[in-house]
């Protein structure tokens, strides 16, 4: 195994329905059950309630992780990671569309991939640089990629956001779906405390003893990872092929939330 670029994520936050706090997090990371299925929808009070208004379920989650105190957003890049996206907009977009022959700008504006870190960059008034990623199955490894980049490009840190939502049961049949909506930031700086790693000829028998109740490719299991100390390896594909390793006694490096934040 080749060890490539190394980093450290310095701070976090997180946003689900029935998460409450950074415990309900960490409870979460070290017992490996799934998240709870749930309609709540993520609150964003520090956002004005003009542009708040304009976010969906999948959008005001991803808001709320960055306006999250902890994470002490200070104009950083950020790289915006979304599988699916507003698939629920887009969806409704098409149908409109089909039926009526016309769609409203307004949610046509709202459904690309780069339309929540937009609103949320012009309430901060920030010109920010931001990139949009989605992909099939190696979003956690695209986006941390990205990332290292700009950290080489000369930015002092770099936040990235993840996100998603279950997908309306007409792709239910086709596409592997999440619990519930969800969202996650992780701010990487320079560091050693983690590093991406590439085995041309991963271990069979490795790769199946480090299955877990998530997949390879799935966001949830990166911030499982990075939230419970007692794992040292993730497998970022379904080969595993690409790996996310912790350093050796690498402990408390992360400056998670404190148990009295609600829900970011």
């Amino acid at each position: 195994m080749t060890a490539l670029l190394e980093f450290s994520f310095r701070r976090w936050s997180a946003w689900a329905p029935a998460m409450t706090d950074a415990e309900d997090w960490q409870a979460w990371a070290r017992e490996g059950k799934p998240l709870g299925a749930g309609e709540e929808t993520a609150p964003v009070k520090a956002m004005p309630p003009l542009l708040r208004r304009r976010a969906h379920a999948l959008g005001r989650a991803a808001l709320e992780v960055l306006y999250a105190p902890t994470l002490a957003y200070a104009d950083q890049p950020m790289v915006f990671c979304s599988r699916h996206g507003e698939v629920s907009r887009s969806l409704a977009i098409q149908q409109a569309l089909a039926a009526e022959g016309r769609v409203s700008p307004q949610e046509f504006s709202m459904s690309v991939h780069n339309a929540v870190p937009g609103l949320f960059l012009i309430a901060r008034q920030s010109r920010a640089p931001v990139v949009a990623l989605a992909s099939e199955n190696r979003l956690a490894l695209s986006g941390m990629t990205e990332a290292l980049t700009q950290l080489a490009d000369g930015a002092s840190s770099v936040i990235l956001v993840f996100c998603d939502a279950s997908l309306p049961a007409l792709f239910g049949s086709f596409i592997n779906n999440e619990p519930t909506c969800f969202a996650f930031a992780l701010e990487m700086t320079a560091g050693k405390d983690y590093r991406l790693a590439y085995n041309e000829t991963p271990n069979e028998a490795a790769q199946a003893s480090e299955a877990s109740a998530l997949p390879a490719d799935s966001l949830l299991s990166l911030l499982r990872f990075v939230l419970d100390e007692s794992q040292h390896t993730l497998p970022l594909t379904a080969a595993a092929d690409w790996r996310l390793l912790r350093a050796p006694m690498q402990q408390g490096a992360l400056q998670g939330l404190t148990p009295e934040t609600s829900h970011a």
